[in-house]
């Protein structure tokens, strides 16, 4: 890596890995100290359990939320490096190298979560453990296999952020294309439109007609999430697969939105 993208990856990680420890500690606290307060205020310290809330703390959904917040802030370091010389490209670059490392912390610190705190909390073992998320699908693909089970979760999750980051990125640099008001305006608009969009085709999904276009749609959809007619025997290949093509397409449609990034006055 050239020692000017090294530099500006550097910052960029100095920067944001703060605010990840910071939002972890801040949920760890909320999930367990807030509760513990309260039992003590109210005499109900006899019906705490450490257990209960040591095993919810949902770290894996508070890192894909805080990769997603911090990649859509785009314009501030933008600004800060175009003013000092350094190139939309290698801004990007740095970008992307900073996702890949931030991604790869997030996943290590849901594993320690998942089966250093939550799974002994709640005295079970590692399929068990899995079973408890939306990795349920696919916690038997490789039998009693503990290694490449986790192994393979590990690498699932790691796409799982990076393609979240990916596509924070696109948003945020297609969004600095348009001014403050365009921009809050899309932002009220389209997750209205979104929710109705979602409302309309489970709508559709659930009727008594189902068209073969529906039918087409749900047999691609479980093509992508590697479905098997038991649940625990999912293939995480082809989700992997689909992250992976995802995030690349992201990747290089914020690459070239990046391109067109200008300072405001």
């Amino acid at each position: 890596m050239p020692k000017k993208h090294w530099r500006l990856t550097r910052y960029l990680f100095k920067e944001q890995l703060p605010y990840l420890g910071w939002a972890i500690l801040i949920v760890i606290a909320a999930e367990t100290l807030l509760p513990l307060l309260l039992a003590l205020l109210t005499g109900r310290l006899s019906t705490f359990s450490w257990r209960s809330h040591l095993s919810g703390l949902g770290i894996g959904f508070i890192v894909g939320l805080f990769i997603f917040i911090i990649h859509l802030q785009t314009y501030d370091n933008f600004k800060l490096v175009i003013q000092n010389g350094i190139s939309r490209r290698t801004y990007w670059l740095a970008r992307f190298y900073n996702l890949l490392v931030m991604s790869f912390i997030g996943t290590i610190f849901t594993l320690i979560n998942d089966f250093a705190i939550a799974a002994p909390a709640m005295r079970i073992d590692v399929f068990a453990q899995l079973a408890r998320g939306p990795y349920e699908m696919y916690t038997k693909f490789f039998g009693d296999n503990v290694f490449m089970t986790v192994t393979i979760y590990l690498l699932f999750l790691w796409l799982f952020f990076i393609t979240v980051g990916a596509f924070a990125m696109v948003l945020s640099n297609i969004m600095n294309l348009f001014t403050k008001t365009v921009q809050r305006v899309i932002a009220i608009v389209v997750p209205i439109l979104a929710v109705f969009a979602l409302g309309f085709v489970g709508s559709i999904a659930v009727g008594r007609q189902t068209s073969a276009a529906v039918i087409a749609f749900t047999n691609f959809l479980k093509l992508l999430l590697g479905y098997h007619q038991t649940l625990g025997l999912f293939n995480p290949y082809m989700p992997m697969l689909t992250m992976m093509v995802s995030s690349s397409l992201f990747l290089a449609i914020a690459y070239y939105f990046n391109r067109k990034l200008q300072l405001r006055n």
